[in-house]
């Protein structure tokens, strides 16, 4: 596997590496990406229950096993560290396929009814389906923050090989982070969830109105109101608590976790006493799915992941294992 993630000292902050991960290396990694956007191709997966969500797939000529990433919260299959792992992964020989999470990456026209990070079925099957579409060669979930998050919940559900980078383990400890943390943080989430509603507000000037969420400052007065208008939960406690991985909910899971002791909306305590399938890879430096050494090349993430996936997806590896029903 790839040695330890030792970033230079100029790039040792955890801000730095964080913001390096999703603004820093922006117009970088699109170029590095040229290939594997090329040869996307759009498909939409008619998921449980009439959902539609969008997944970009490039696929080689021949047969090769598929890598599928899922995003962060408020990011999408076009964010800097999604297709930064995709040009590495694609240089290895993988298949990837970059899916959008419900109104995610301007899909908000696709489904009625509003994201919430507790819709674990619907990204199931839709992992499921494309795994199928690339059957019979085999698949892996890597997954970012809340992306990580539903990754963790997917190789529950299905048992594929699956890596999750800065997971979202503790949402409610995330949430006090990002409030309680350097402010710029909270800015960029404020806004950027602001944003994700007005464009589902232009879809369905009909059915929503979020003039109320538009004058609310922090991430947990949002959450309150969302929770308590737009999705079936009493109460934020009971709707953060539907996605919380913590302690031995993972329990029969295997699966790898990379995280940073220094990421600054990801404290560590969440990953405490998970259960002996979940390896945990802990880095002293490496920021929020930063693991960045040098702006204009691989990261030390991609090529982390190139090698896991080469590992768990290799025919000795993977041709006795089945997807879960």
């Amino acid at each position: 596997m790839v040695e330890s993630f030792n970033p230079p000292w100029g790039l040792r902050s955890p801000h730095v590496q964080t913001l390096m991960s999703s603004l820093g290396r922006k117009s970088w990694a699109r170029r590095r990406a040229h290939e594997v956007i090329t040869e996307a191709r759009e498909t939409i997966l008619q998921c449980t229950d009439g959902v539609r969500l969008q997944a970009w797939l490039s696929d080689r000529p021949g047969a090769a096993p598929t890598v599928i990433i899922i995003h962060g919260w408020l990011g999408s299959a076009e964010s800097s560290y999604v297709l930064s792992a995709s040009a590495e992964l694609w240089k290895s020989g993988f298949n990837v396929a970059r899916l959008n999470l419900r109104d995610h990456g301007d899909t908000a026209h696709l489904n009625k009814d509003l994201f919430h990070s507790a819709r674990t079925r619907e990204v199931v099957d839709a992992v499921r389906q494309i795994c199928d579409h690339n059957a019979p060669e085999p698949c892996g979930v890597l997954g970012f923050s809340l992306g990580g998050n539903f990754a963790l919940r997917i190789g529950k559900a299905t048992g594929l090989p699956t890596l999750a980078v800065c997971p979202a383990i503790d949402p409610t400890a995330t949430m006090v982070a990002i409030d309680n943390g350097w402010i710029g943080y909270r800015w960029y989430f404020v806004r950027k969830w602001h944003r994700a509603l007005w464009s589902k507000q232009q879809a369905f000037p009909d059915q929503f109105d979020f003039g109320q969420a538009f004058n609310l400052r922090s991430v947990a007065t949002l959450t309150d109101l969302f929770v308590t208008r737009y999705t079936p939960f009493e109460n934020t406690h009971d709707y953060l608590a539907h996605y919380t991985l913590t302690g031995d909910t993972l329990t029969g899971t295997q699966a790898t976790i990379v995280m940073a002791a220094d990421d600054p909306v990801i404290p560590t305590r969440g990953f405490r006493n998970l259960p002996k399938g979940i390896e945990l890879i802990e880095m002293a430096h490496g920021g929020h799915c930063g693991f960045v050494d040098n702006r204009r090349s691989a990261s030390w993430l991609d090529h982390f992941a190139s090698a896991f996936f080469e590992k768990k997806l290799q025919p000795e590896t993977w041709q006795h294992l089945a997807i879960a029903p």
